[in-house]
């Protein structure tokens, strides 16, 4: 391969998991209060099955491509004591990989006992490999690209022993094994060299050198001239012997240029994957969001209708009485102007309590943090707040925390019969927020996916269309945690 071959890099690699389609929220026939205390959650890193942000490389260029082969200048020690190092694990070593895969793969056959050795030839390959890279990158230097194994959808135990055979189906595996046999005979087969030559070369140096061991052999008559070949014979065969060994890294950093990096086709193929990853993640966000606005908007008209509207009837039937009273009868007249007035301002307040659910004055005005502390305020139970929220987080962030937040503590008033409740709002890592609500009633809430009512139903969808997950845990008798994770940026 060229030195100057550059590879674009793939791109992010987004979580491999999908959210949920949008369910509703429904809670058991209230039990009996049960006594547990709440373990309150001290949110974690990041879920497992997320998939890397970039490619593991060993380095990149001045304007961020990765680059396959630098052109180093040859570390000719390093390079030597690399293969010198490889000749050793010949003798030491390579035998005991190969031993676990043959024993195994014989002993298929006898009651499926080889599969233990399988599994255990499996894990140090993937170990080996691994520590073959970083040798390579230390003495080269050549900031090899690493190849990315396809990612499975499926999840659970399944979903483990997938990605597994993933990973040894791959062409990167066996390449990487590969390497690691041929790098090591490699190292041995100098070694056999460099040893038979010195070897050589001493027995021809020392018998040219001793007139004991060559009268043993030759003539006295022959003269010097036999000495004098086994004298050069023995200097070129050191010499050709330390010649290999010197030129050695040579072939040394030319497999690991050969076998380590991925074949192009390899790479498509996790570029493709990856597109196919996102357009899922996006195609999810986008049901989610239609899903979200059908559920607000189906909620708007049941508030307005349920609401406002036999507010406004009322005001309206009352102004209407209250004028033909007037010429009348004054006082009744006046008295149902009052009540009227009275109800315009209950319909001002029932309005802006339906404008404060489609979006909130306060987290405009003062952020986050308060939008939080005021929520907790008005819920009639104790609610203890911590909310660690960083600068930069995008406003679609804040708005679903402050609806997961508001949609939850909103269900635990009406049904769990909860003594407190618990939020705690912080970053698991630089780019994802986590919300976590505890509470300490009776418990049973659960995701209903064939429910048609707002609640957890509108709230998963309004997550989803975030790209962000929800989980739900609440057994009978309590406590209930809800679980969301957004992306901080948009």
């Amino acid at each position: 391969m060229n030195d100057e071959q550059t590879t674009r890099p793939l791109p992010p690699q987004p979580d491999d998991r999908e959210s949920p389609p949008a369910a509703t929220a429904a809670y058991p026939t209230p039990a009996p209060t049960s006594s547990a205390t709440v373990a309150y959650p001290t949110p974690a890193g990041p879920v497992a099955g997320d998939a890397p942000a970039e490619p593991r490389t060993h380095g990149r260029d001045g304007t961020g491509n990765v680059r396959l082969f630098e052109p180093q200048r040859m570390p000719w020690f390093m390079g030597i004591v690399n293969v010198l190092f490889s000749a050793v694990l010949t003798v030491t070593w390579i035998w005991i990989p190969l031993g676990l895969f043959v024993s195994g793969v014989g002993g298929i056959f006898a009651l499926g006992a080889g599969i233990f050795f399988l599994v255990v030839w499996y894990y140090l390959q993937r170990g080996v490999n691994h520590v073959e890279r970083i040798r390579s990158e230390a003495v080269y230097g050549e900031q090899i690209l690493v190849p990315q194994y396809r990612r499975t959808l499926r999840d659970g135990f399944v979903g483990w022993l997938h990605q597994q055979w993933l990973i040894i189906s791959s062409q990167g595996f066996w390449r990487s094994t590969a390497h690691h046999i041929v790098k090591t005979f490699y190292g041995g087969i100098i070694g056999i060299l460099l040893l038979a030559g010195l070897t050589f070369a001493t027995l021809a140096l020392v018998s040219a050198v001793n007139p004991v061991i060559t009268d043993a052999f030759i003539s006295a008559d022959a003269g010097m001239a036999p000495r004098v070949t086994l004298g050069v014979s023995g200097a070129a065969a050191a010499l050709v012997a330390l010649a290999i060994l010197v030129f050695s890294p040579i072939l040394d950093r030319l497999l690991d240029r050969g076998l380590l990096p991925p074949t192009r086709a390899a790479a498509l193929r996790a570029e493709r994957d990856t597109l196919t990853r996102e357009v899922g993640v996006l195609e999810t966000a986008r049901t989610g969001a239609v899903d979200a606005a059908t559920t607000e908007r189906l909620r708007i008209e049941r508030d307005l209708h349920d609401g406002v509207q036999p507010m406004l009837v009322a005001l309206s039937m009352k102004l209407g009485m209250a004028r033909r009273k007037l010429d009348t009868d004054p006082e009744e007249g006046k008295d149902l102007v009052a009540e009227a007035h009275q109800d315009s301002k209950d319909a001002i307040t029932e309005l802006r309590q339906l404008a404060r659910g489609i979006h909130p004055a306060v987290l405009e005005d003062r952020g986050l943090d308060a939008a939080i502390s005021a929520l907790a305020a008005r819920t009639p139970i104790p609610v203890t707040v911590d909310a660690q929220v960083p600068d930069g987080v995008s406003k679609e962030a804040e708005s679903v925390a402050y609806f997961v937040v508001a949609e939850s503590l909103t269900n635990i008033a009406k049904h769990a019969q909860a003594r407190s409740a618990q939020v705690a709002i912080r970053t698991i890592d630089p780019s994802r927020l986590q919300i976590v609500v505890v509470d300490d009633g009776v418990g049973g809430a659960r995701i209903d996916r064939g429910g048609t009512s707002t609640g957890l139903a509108g709230l998963e969808g309004r997550i989803a269309s975030a790209k962000g997950t929800l989980s739900v845990t609440s057994p009978v008798g309590g406590p209930t945690t809800i679980v969301a994770e957004v992306p901080c940026a948009s």
